[in-house]
């Protein structure tokens, strides 16, 4: 994506002539798919009578925003008197509000500029939508055996989306809907979501991470996936998120676990008219296009089917959702051990190793899903989160960041989890910040680094001799946040509560931390 200069009106005078118109050991623990972040979250307890602190104040006045121009067809449909006014009068508007939010011409390709509500460009000349046809079960559908099939229409978004050019982001994720949305009617949850977004948009972000899919589940209203265990009432989460963020004049990302599914036990009683039902219950399937690892259940993304899946799910949300982007996370290959993918291995007839045919499986899959969302809406964007740490990231889960950040058609930007303090011996802040900015070589491709806000006020086990830093110091995050803009790099903080619902032990040095983030 590009800014657009202030002589832009001049470009677009012209183009209506031309158209007849006037090597260490990570942080995280080795059985981390297991341990990570839910055994780290769902250890906090939350009081029952705790709420999240709401900061009344606007919108940023810094809130960025990326403008982009109003597409034109090769040849106008109409050449109406009436239809070249309108057109005019969009492209003047356009026109208008770029050069309104134009910074001086010193500003570059990554500089911000400001986002004034209700000033997006309306897309008031289109080309014929494309249309994608899929084929999902029906409703009806309840068992894997001769099942009819219907055929859904998901036609290109003609949403235009609200992206910034350096994200300053938020991860709200199905940890918060513990608290905000199971066992609350839909006015309690747009009531606790609403609290959630006025204190992201006055601590100075621009961006939410939205968690739409966890476990093969979904927090919207799906075809493909069943409703996640959260959602108890009978409401839809994502479109109220949607609304909440863009009325704050946030940017929403639908955020997604393509491979990550249930635990033995809930795959158990997974419906049956879902595809992933059907596939648990039939024998060819399961243990190859759905994999038992450690007593969770993960899609294998060496099968087209497993991927084809991940990706109309993408484009179900895109197409039913207002979201400004899609992004995934971490969890790809859950296990090195070789049983996982061993029928599908075998059956590739490949050359590659098994290490070199997984990352090219994962890959392959990232690249189908970049253009998928790109499919269903050209102006969305797609994230990825790795783990902060590239070894781990290449080697045990087999996810190829070298190839994704110096290659374009992976992502639009990456965000890797780099959850670690200064002090951190094996993985200092500044200089895995500095590696990551390095990596990336391809074009239009940001960096946004996540920040561990739920480390505030605690010990850092797998820090050495850093372990002390998040208790000692009420500045990290700060000083963290305020680096990144040496690289001209975004920010994300994972994740809500544990900035705005903390641990009561660590609630003082968390209000600490906060107050340096607001400064």
């Amino acid at each position: 994506m590009k800014r657009y200069p202030a002589s832009f009106a001049a470009l677009l005078t012209a183009v209506l002539l031309a158209c007849g118109c006037s090597q260490v050991t990570d942080e995280l623990p080795d059985s981390y798919y297991e341990t990570d972040t839910d055994v780290i979250s769902e250890a906090e307890t939350f009081p029952s009578d705790t709420t999240a602190s709401t900061v009344s104040t606007s919108v940023s006045s810094d809130t960025s925003i990326y403008i982009s121009a109003v597409s034109l067809p090769d040849e106008p449909s109409d050449t109406s008197a009436e239809t070249t006014s309108a057109l005019e009068t969009t492209i003047s508007e356009t026109v208008t509000n770029v050069s309104e939010r134009e910074s001086s011409a010193e500003t570059t390709a990554k500089s911000e500029t400001e986002f004034v509500p209700g000033t997006l460009p309306t897309q008031a000349v289109q080309t014929a939508p494309q249309i994608t046809v899929v084929t999902i079960p029906t409703a009806a559908e309840t068992s894997a055996a001769a099942q009819p099939q219907t055929e859904v229409y998901y036609p290109q978004s003609g949403y235009y989306p609200l992206n910034f050019s350096r994200q300053k982001g938020m991860w709200v994720s199905y940890l918060e809907f513990d608290r905000i949305m199971r066992g609350a009617s839909e006015a309690e949850f747009t009531d606790a979501l609403n609290a959630c977004f006025d204190n992201i948009s006055a601590l100075g972000c621009n961006t939410v991470y939205f968690q739409a899919r966890v476990y093969g589940d979904a927090y919207y209203d799906s075809s493909l996936f069943p409703k996640g265990d959260r959602l108890t009432g009978d409401y839809d989460p994502l479109k109220i998120a949607v609304k909440s963020a863009h009325d704050r004049g946030l940017s929403i990302h639908a955020w997604i676990n393509p491979m990550r599914l249930t635990t033995d036990s809930q795959m158990k009683s997974y419906p049956e008219n879902y595809k992933i039902g059907q596939w648990y219950n039939d024998a060819s399937k399961n243990g190859t296009y759905i994999v038992n690892s450690s007593g969770r259940w993960y899609l294998n993304p060496a099968y087209a089917e497993t991927v084809s899946l991940i990706c109309d799910g993408i484009r179900e949300i895109l197409t039913a959702y207002d979201v400004d982007g899609i992004q995934i996370d971490d969890y790809f290959y859950p296990t090195t051990d070789a049983s996982f993918d061993s029928t599908a291995y075998s059956a590739s007839g490949t050359s590659l190793g098994l290490a070199d045919w997984r990352r090219e499986n994962v890959t392959k899959m990232v690249k189908q899903m970049y253009e998928t969302v790109h499919s269903a809406n050209p102006k969305a964007v797609f994230g990825i989160s790795p783990q902060g740490n590239t070894d781990n990231n290449y080697n045990d889960l087999y996810a190829d960041i070298y190839t994704w950040c110096s290659t374009s058609g992976c992502c639009d930007y990456i965000c890797p989890q780099v959850y670690f303090g200064f002090e951190n011996t094996a993985q200092p802040y500044a200089e895995t910040v500095d590696k990551w900015s390095k990596l990336i070589t391809a074009p239009d491709i940001q960096l946004v680094i996540g920040l561990a806000a739920y480390k505030s006020g605690t010990s850092d086990k797998y820090a050495g001799s850093g372990s002390n830093e998040w208790v000692a110091s009420s500045d990290v995050l700060a000083r963290q946040r305020d680096l990144t803009e040496i690289y001209g790099a975004g920010y994300a903080f994972f994740r809500y509560d544990s900035l705005f619902v903390p641990d009561p032990s660590a609630a003082a040095a968390v209000n600490a931390e906060l107050d340096n983030l607001r400064k």
